[in-house]
């Protein structure tokens, strides 16, 4: 990767991040807010916020790899690969000890997705909604982390 490329990249990523953080903002205020339908809006809201995260991840994943197949376990696979560190190639984006929180949002995604008869809990949505607000808030300084790694790594701050 190159320099212009790392900062299209973390452009990217900031801009996700907004988005990221309204979704997380907004379920937080549709759980709280208890007007007729306001679980499912709060559902949806914790749905499309990890659906902007597994863009994130895509995003490193095409940046850096030139692909990701999609197929089979593809959304698991995807959080384990952006734990790792990739010796020559980029850093971990994913801190450790997050791993459990990620996995926590996409398994509710996939149960949005495809539970066609579903009941939705509010204890359970507000443990989703308190670790989604968490993730939010935290993203940007992953991705700040993730660029001044990847620009040690590639020497960019010493060699200009």
């Amino acid at each position: 990767m190159d320099a212009a490329g790392l900062t299209i990249l973390l452009a990217e990523l900031e801009a996700d991040c907004s988005v990221l953080a309204d979704a997380g903002r907004k379920a937080g205020l549709r759980l709280r807010d208890p007007f007729p339908g306001h679980l499912e809006a709060c559902a949806y809201e914790l749905a499309r916020l990890y659906n902007v995260l597994e863009k994130m991840l895509e995003r490193i994943c095409e940046a850096f790899e030139n692909h990701f197949e999609k197929r089979g376990d593809y959304h698991e696979k995807l959080i384990q690969r952006l734990n790792l560190r990739l010796e020559g190639i980029r850093p971990a984006f994913i801190p450790p000890g997050r791993v459990d929180e990620v996995r926590e949002l996409k398994g509710f995604r996939h149960v949005m997705r495809h539970g066609y008869d579903l009941t939705l809990r509010p204890d359970r949505l507000s443990e989703l909604a308190s670790v989604a607000e968490r993730l939010a808030a935290e993203l940007p300084a992953w991705c700040a982390e993730f660029g001044s790694k990847v620009r040690a790594e590639q020497h960019w701050e010493r060699d200009g």
